[in-house]
């Protein structure tokens, strides 16, 4: 054999975010709101296309999530009432499924997009700067949605040359692909709270309108907060679930 034969070892994470995405959309697919069980592993990794090992972990993952429980004695039961209306953590797909599920067609417009060369607190005393990205988000024609992302200014500005991009694509997907730093979890913090004036111009409502506000702090997988966001919906528009599991 050569020795200069190089070969890209195989990513597992991608493999297994596939594998759990798949999983997803198979238990999303049922045509009925009850829970059921599962094909065994050997069947469910052959319609996967996936090692047992790989689904597996995919498994563990969505247990984790709450999408399925599993019992020595009963398999795998799925619950696809939670895997339809759970949101992704990223807020672009999770806002355009819902709007969808009304019979609505969703789409986005960028309302501002530039570094901003002061401090947002949430990111930490040592960051100076930050990516300020705000989306409006419609239901046909009628807005929803407003959201405004902070991303850290350092890590923003690795991926500097793909910043247009988000003009169409997600935050998360840009913090993964093109500033290398996937996102790991968020903390939210929940407040209802009347228009003020930036929300009564993009909304076109009066003061006396209510919003739900959803605060989040973002972390990467070392532990770092990366990014600060803030969304706010429209009182009526959407019912926002929040799954709570007992450990």
């Amino acid at each position: 054999m050569k020795k200069d034969i190089e070969i890209t070892p195989l990513d597992s994470s991608e493999l297994s975010q596939r594998t759990k995405l798949a999983l997803i959309e198979l238990i999303r697919s049922s045509e009925s709101d009850r829970p059921f069980k599962l094909p065994n592993e050997d069947k469910l990794a052959q319609m996967v296309g996936v090692s047992r090992n790989a689904l597996r972990d995919a498994l563990a993952s969505l247990e984790e999530m709450g999408f399925v429980t599993r019992q020595r004695s009963k398999g795998t039961m799925a619950n696809p009432v939670v895997a339809r209306e759970t949101c992704r953590l990223d807020t672009d797909p999770g806002v355009f499924r819902m709007i969808e599920g009304q019979g609505k067609t969703p789409h986005s417009q960028v309302r501002r997009l530039e570094f901003v060369e002061e401090n947002d607190p949430v990111l930490g005393t040592a960051s100076s700067s930050y990516l300020n990205l705000e989306k409006l988000f419609y239901a046909d024609d009628r807005p929803v949605v407003f959201c405004a992302d902070h991303i850290e200014g350092s890590v923003a500005r690795r991926g500097e040359d793909a910043i247009q991009t988000l003009r169409e694509r997600s935050c998360f997907s840009f913090l993964k692909e093109a500033c290398r730093q996937p996102v790991a979890y968020s903390m939210a913090t929940f407040d209802v709270l009347q228009a003020d004036e930036r929300l009564q111009e993009l909304f076109g409502v009066g003061p006396e309108a209510l919003f739900l506000q959803m605060d989040d702090v973002v972390y990467s997988r070392d532990l770092e907060i990366i990014c600060h966001q803030t969304s706010y919906y429209r009182k009526g528009d959407f019912s926002v679930k929040v799954l709570r599991k007992g450990w």
